[in-house]
């Protein structure tokens, strides 16, 4: 796996070296499709908004997640979403989120409470 740098001003070279790091462990796309509870590989987020993303392809970098909406959580859901836009908007990685999934309505638990 090749780790493209970005020049971001948000984000480490180390933490964009642990972000994908994280993604090729995550399911490839459409892998948990019939999963009703799916783990998270990675939480990334911004004042406005976070993702929980828990599928991703490494040759075009999207990602599919639960993107919430943090201003108006009415309007989150699930979608596919690009990971050097995110990051472009200044997304950053939640570095201690590990060992959660998260179901079909946006709830988060820990893995172990499910048992998935």
């Amino acid at each position: 796996m090749s780790v493209e740098i970005f020049d971001f001003e948000m984000l480490t070279e180390s933490q964009i070296g642990i972000i994908f790091s994280r993604l090729a462990e995550a399911p490839k796309l459409y892998e948990t499709e019939d999963m009703k509870v799916k783990e998270v590989a990675v939480k990334l987020f911004n004042p406005h908004m976070t993702l929980y993303v828990v599928e991703y392809d490494e040759d075009t970098k999207v990602a599919f997640g639960y993107v919430k909406n943090e201003l108006d959580p009415s309007l989150s859901e699930w979608g596919y979403s690009s990971l050097d836009l995110m990051m472009g908007l200044g997304f950053e990685m939640d570095l201690y989120f590990e060992n959660r999934v998260i179901d079909f309505e946006g709830n988060i638990d820990d893995k172990e409470v499910l048992d998935v």
